[in-house]
């Protein structure tokens, strides 16, 4: 049996740090204007990152995570986000067509193929009708973060530093997006870390 990372622990460690985003949202300026009067979902929130550029901005957001220190430190931090502790393995808490967008930053990436379509599925069902999307997820190119390495589990799978982490190439991307309508698909460098990152 593969351990993994205890979240809560990590999180905790590091409740002070305050969130540091980039400048990605930015290319969706048009996407996020249209849903001004409905929250966006943050799933996989970590420390806040991307939920702290939305506040910053006026938008109300409901953060999500599995670790509820991580849910404290974004309540530290943005004291107006709404946040919910929860794993996405067991179904996302809300009702069908809750929010317009719905946003998936570095959080797809650690489940088996199956309960990575199913998950896919359930932020589906969660989106209003011409709802989007906007996530991004690890490269098969990846390798300053673990692409290729470690014990394989599955296809572009691995358990690599104590985590199970997917790397998606863009054949599986198409694959687990077949049925939606793709805005934009396109791979770039995040110089964020302390090593690039390919997503």
């Amino acid at each position: 049996m593969l351990k993994t990372r205890d979240w809560n622990s990590e999180y905790a460690s590091g409740t002070s740090d305050k969130p540091v985003y980039d400048l990605w949202l930015d290319a969706y300026e048009d996407v996020l204007e249209s849903t001004r009067l409905l929250p966006i979902l943050d799933l996989g929130c970590g420390r806040g990152n991307d939920s702290l550029y939305l506040t910053e901005r006026g938008f109300r957001v409901v953060c999500c995570d599995q670790s509820e220190a991580a849910t404290t430190a974004v309540q530290r931090h943005i004291p107006g986000a709404r946040c919910m502790v929860f794993d996405m393995l067991n179904g996302l808490p809300f009702d069908d067509g809750s929010f317009r967008v719905v946003i998936a930053d570095l959080c797809l990436h650690y489940f088996s193929w199956d309960d990575t379509v199913r998950i896919v599925r359930d932020i589906r069902r969660v989106l209003k009708s011409g709802g989007v999307l906007l996530c991004r997820v690890n490269s098969t190119k990846d390798v300053h973060h673990g692409a290729g390495r470690g014990e394989r589990i599955e296809d572009n799978y691995y358990y690599v530093n104590g985590d199970k982490k997917r790397f998606f190439d863009l054949s599986q991307l198409e694959a687990l997006f077949e049925s939606w309508e793709k805005l934009r698909l396109r791979e770039y460098r995040l110089d964020r870390f302390e090593k690039p990152k390919m997503l």
